[in-house]
């Protein structure tokens, strides 16, 4: 059975077909103008709609803590294995580079308990030189046999993705301070850190929502990937709440954390 139907002796090969369901149905939804059907629908049962409470919370994404030795790591792993897969494909020899002996020494340093700063500055240094000379091995490859080599659209949207991410680790190295659209993931490059102030988690990595609330019904005001305050989003809320409801003047108020 699924979604009520009998496939008999069908069988479904794909284990992520809810999941990609899910993202077919992001890509075409209108959340403003599904959330004002449902506002009309849902009107003649809410009592309170002159009052509105507003808060911002954050819908975290699945995924690991992202240091910066783990995020080099990873990017040097993916590169690494890419580069292992286009000699195989090209029956060509590896080229020399010291990716075993960096994978020894990470495996080291990723077992401590207790993890010096001096140690974790070595690791990033090496690691930075690792990666950077893997991209430039991959792309004297890419040229020189640019006629037998088709590499699919991902693949060049994730090295574009790791040369970025590269370019900004190494100014945060250099500096020491953080920068602007930093990258937190290979796979979902579009999570930015969102720092919450909480005493449990003062970093959290998702969708930023700014949520108004009408008689115990949430609704999302506004959704972003980025960092935002939604201290100065007050007018657009109560803007917005008048468009669902219809109130002249809708009470606002703070609320806690949905």
């Amino acid at each position: 059975m699924f979604c009520g139907i009998f496939l008999g002796p069908e069988r479904i090969s794909n284990f992520k077909i809810v999941s990609d369901i899910r993202c077919d149905l992001s890509r075409c939804l209108d959340i403003k103008r599904l959330q004002e059907v449902l506002a009309i629908h849902w009107k003649p049962y809410l009592k309170e709609t002159h009052i509105m409470l507003e808060d911002a919370t954050c819908y975290e994404t699945s995924m690991r803590y992202p240091t910066n030795v783990k995020l080099l790591w990873e990017r040097t792993e993916w590169s690494y294995h890419q580069l292992k897969l286009i000699c195989k494909y090209l029956k060509i020899r590896m080229p020399r580079n010291k990716y075993e002996e960096q994978w020894t020494k990470y495996n080291n340093y990723s077992h401590k308990r207790k993890k010096t700063n001096k140690e974790t500055l070595k690791r990033i240094r090496s690691l930075l030189y690792l990666l950077g000379k893997i991209i430039i091995l991959l792309k004297e490859i890419e040229n020189q046999y640019h006629e037998q080599l088709v590499l699919p659209g991902r693949y060049h949207e994730k090295i574009k993705t790791i040369r970025k991410v590269l370019k900004q680790q190494q100014e945060i190295f250099e500096t020491g301070k953080s920068v602007p659209d930093r990258i937190v993931s290979i796979s979902k490059s579009y999570i930015r850190p969102i720092v919450r102030g909480k005493e449990v988690k003062p970093v959290e990595f998702g969708a930023k929502v700014n949520m108004i609330q009408f008689d115990g019904i949430n609704f999302i005001e506004h959704l972003s990937f980025n960092a935002f305050n939604e201290g100065t989003r007050l007018v657009k809320s109560i803007r917005y709440g008048r468009s669902l409801f219809g109130s002249k003047h809708p009470a606002s108020h703070g609320f806690a954390a949905i």
